[in-house]
């Protein structure tokens, strides 16, 4: 099914509207990321932990959040307790896609940039295969990529990425709305358009 812009960029907030429960997991990892982010200024491997565990939190956070919008589009009541039932399953195999996916960009990043952004926009469905369609890390990844090159997604998930990254330049508060359309955005699209 194509991606429709108009549609991505209007039903998740209706959804989120009816569910303001689906932003509780969007929230803690913000918090948390940022928590992290001030110990990172210790010193240079505080900073490096602080990094990883960054990561591992935005995959967990996120996976959760792809947890609720799949609930909604089963016609399932959202349920946080459920869903951080089943989010709390899967922490292993989202610590290990965490950790290799960041080791993968990190690579691609330092050959030169741009490849670790091709490999980021890539993987950037990972989290949401991993908990959607219960698939292992190695092949939530090859769904991820994929998902990316199916049809014409392409296009539409890079314009969507694009104007997530666009509002992050705005001063002040960019960054923070950014983050928000990311958790809420790409959940969204996966979920809906996976199938």
């Amino acid at each position: 099914m194509r991606i429709n812009l108009g549609k991505v960029f209007t039903e998740p907030f209706k959804i989120v509207g009816k569910n303001p429960i689906i932003l509780i997991p969007v929230f803690i990892g913000i918090i948390l990321s940022l928590l992290f982010d001030l110990v990172g200024f210790i010193g240079p491997i505080a900073n490096f932990v602080s990094s990883i565990i960054i990561g591992i939190i935005t995959v967990f956070f996120f996976a959760w959040t792809t947890i609720f919008f799949d609930q909604y589009k089963k016609g399932e009541e959202i349920d946080l307790k459920k869903s951080y039932s089943q989010i709390s399953q899967l922490l292993l195999e989202i610590i290990v896609l965490s950790i290799v996916v960041g080791f993968l960009i990190s690579l691609g990043t330092l050959a030169f940039v741009i490849p670790g952004l091709i490999l980021a926009l890539f993987l950037i469905f990972s989290p949401c295969a991993l908990v959607v369609d219960n698939l292992s890390v190695t092949d939530s990844m090859k769904r991820s990529f994929s998902f990316v090159f199916k049809g014409e997604n392409f296009l539409q998930i890079f314009l969507v990425l694009l104007v997530i990254f666009l509002l992050g330049i705005i001063p002040v508060v960019g960054l923070y709305l950014s983050v928000i359309l990311e958790f809420i955005l790409i959940p969204y699209i996966y979920v809906e358009y996976s199938k």
